[in-house]
């Protein structure tokens, strides 16, 4: 459960990266104010605009990330903008769901230069590591203009000495079809360098920073140099090693499969969409088309995927359902997503699912036929008001008879748009 809450809590950090100059903090709370998505999944979605520009030729040395040792009380504190940052953190997160960091206490670590987001390599900017601790142990991190997470205290050397395995590494990469940049933490106890593999069984040691209690970690960034940008030589893994040359933790990167790699494709209605090979566009057929109260436009194509099963795109995303997995799956599954002056409901339903019933805090419901196995619906403005928002949506059979009832929290801030934003503070304006 604590892994779920953290990974989540990474989303809401992701959302530092590709940000303007390191001093228009207003812009970096704006955009933190969304979640994105954790970069330890390869995102070749959200981020492959971003990504696509990273290019590095020199060495990790020079990135100004010597093997170093810094205490953290004799490190400056951070300015106010940057406690702002980590508190708003705090107060944006979902209930049960904040990362608990403690603002005043966030210290500022080191410094690298580093081209992150720019064309070309000849053009770095500076980033700064800001890390705060959290209550009960752990940490969060914030690269300026770069990314950031959190880390829980199960992975600390006092969890260590009651726990058989706990995590010693946390990587967080931005990726194509291979590695571009990693960044993360390593624990100290065992730990103590880190390594990057590459495809071409070459290896380079990852200089570290490392900082005293009561955050007991080491952090690193590594932009991938350009020599290692084929798949015949990327970055397969990082390993933190000990003292004798034993990996203690590793994340692998396996490189995505040809079929799955994102390429420009054009929909019969000649839009052009970055989509897997898999998805086959010329094929697609647009099953949802309609405006909603906000006078946007919403849309569902549907497409068959290479191997069997099908692919979507819908106005606020889109994801392939391989057959393979489908045993695994409920028989219906489905979620809200909010935006500034609209709610869509999207939803994916097996064939023994004939409706679905959406029920709401003043007991109005709606009932929806899924069409093709899909469903994307607006929750319209009526439905905004605490006390009229949806708590439930049921999987009816053909019979009426409920197949599985999927709860949701109408007290949820931050998702239905409202006229007047409460003050949460720490700059966190957000819609109760």
């Amino acid at each position: 459960m604590t892994e779920t809450i953290d990974h989540l809590i990474q989303a809401r950090f992701d959302a530092v990266a590709g940000l303007p100059p390191e001093g228009d903090w207003a812009d970096v709370l704006a955009r933190t104010g969304s979640a994105g998505h954790r970069r330890h999944i390869p995102t070749r979605l959200a981020l492959a605009a971003a990504v696509a520009v990273v290019a590095v030729t020199a060495t990790a040395v020079a990135f100004g990330l010597p093997q170093t040792f810094v205490d953290f009380f004799s490190s400056p504190a951070a300015p106010e903008q940057v406690k702002n940052f980590f508190g708003s953190q705090n107060v944006a997160a979902p209930s049960g769901m904040s990362p608990d960091a403690i603002p005043g206490e966030a210290r500022k670590i080191t410094t690298a230069t580093f081209d992150a987001n720019h064309v070309h390599p000849t053009r770095p900017t500076l980033h700064t590591l800001y890390v705060a601790p959290r209550k009960g142990g752990g940490f969060c991190y914030l690269w300026t203009n770069y990314s950031g997470g959190c880390d829980d205290a199960s992975s600390s050397p006092t969890y260590a000495r009651t726990h058989p395995a706990p995590r010693s590494l946390g990587i967080d990469w931005l990726a194509m079809d291979y590695p571009l940049a990693v960044s993360g933490w390593v624990r100290t106890g065992a730990a103590k360098t880190v390594e990057a593999r590459f495809a071409d069984d070459t290896t380079v040691t990852i200089p570290v920073t490392w900082v005293s209690q009561p955050i007991d970690a080491g952090f690193f960034v590594y932009p991938v140099p350009s020599a290692h940008l084929t798949r015949a030589d990327a970055l397969a893994s990082v390993v933190a090693l000990d003292a004798n040359g034993h990996v203690v933790g590793r994340q692998d990167f396996p490189l995505t499969k040809p079929l799955d790699e994102d390429v420009v494709q054009t929909l019969p209605d000649g839009t052009k969409y970055s989509l897997p090979r898999r998805a086959r566009a010329a094929h697609a057929r647009k099953i949802v088309s309609f405006r909603a109260t906000d006078g946007s436009q919403v849309y569902l194509w549907l497409m068959p995927r290479t191997g069997g099963g099908v692919c979507y795109l819908f106005s606020q995303g889109f994801g392939c359902a391989d057959p393979r997995l489908a045993a695994d799956e409920p028989p219906f599954n489905g979620g809200m997503s909010g935006g500034k002056s609209r709610i869509l409901f999207f939803g994916r339903a097996k064939p023994e699912v004939a409706t679905v019933e959406l029920r709401y805090q003043n007991g109005e419901s709606e009932r929806l036929t899924p069409i093709d196995g899909f469903l994307l619906h607006e929750i319209t403005p009526a439905h905004y008001e605490h006390g009229t928002r949806l708590v439930a949506a049921v999987a009816l059979d053909q019979s009426g008879k409920a197949i599985v009832t999927q709860h949701f929290q109408p007290q949820e801030s931050g998702l239905y748009p409202c006229k007047k934003p409460i003050d949460r503070g720490y700059g966190v304006k957000e819609c109760p």
